[in-house]
């Protein structure tokens, strides 16, 4: 039986070519390692608040919102939750998307077809977006106008705003 491309002459050419693949700048790698080296587009950011409900459905409001900061995570850790509750109130304002899962169960069922495929049991919503409450906010940034978060966590701070 004569096994081809297995021989000792093979091998090495087989190292080489793998060693000079390996070596070369890939178009793809050099770009992510560019992406991460630059700020993200789309930043997480966390911001303290009063959450508000607007007169349009399943829009939400950060009013009343102080210093926006950056953060390298999409959740709001429980020993960070005393730091933000000790941040003031400010004057911006920011359009708050994706609250379908941080709204109660009856208002995430009525977002889009939520209320025609899920059951209330099956929905996944914390019901800690509420109105009038102080809250501290997570999610990526989006400049536009007005600016807004795209949710990634919420947690309310336990006092009623302004």
């Amino acid at each position: 039986m004569v096994r081809r491309g297995f021989g000792p002459m093979t091998r090495g050419r087989t190292s080489i070519a793998c060693a000079a693949l390996l070596m070369t700048p890939m178009p793809r790698l050099q770009a992510v390692q560019q992406r991460t080296a630059n700020r993200p587009v789309a930043p997480v950011v966390v911001v303290v608040g009063c959450a508000a409900e607007t007169a349009q459905p399943h829009i939400w409001t950060l009013s009343h919102a102080g210093e926006r900061s950056e953060s390298l995570r999409a959740g709001i850790a429980a020993e960070e939750k005393a730091q933000l509750a000790a941040r003031l109130l400010g004057r911006d304002t920011y359009q708050l998307i994706g609250v379908a899962d941080f709204v109660d169960v009856d208002r995430s069922r009525k977002i889009g077809v939520r209320g025609d495929i899920l059951p209330p049991s099956r929905v996944n919503a914390t019901g800690v977006l509420a109105a009038g409450h102080k809250i501290a906010v997570k999610g990526l940034y989006i400049q536009a106008s007005p600016p807004r978060i795209n949710l990634t966590s919420v947690v309310d701070l336990g006092r009623s705003c302004p």
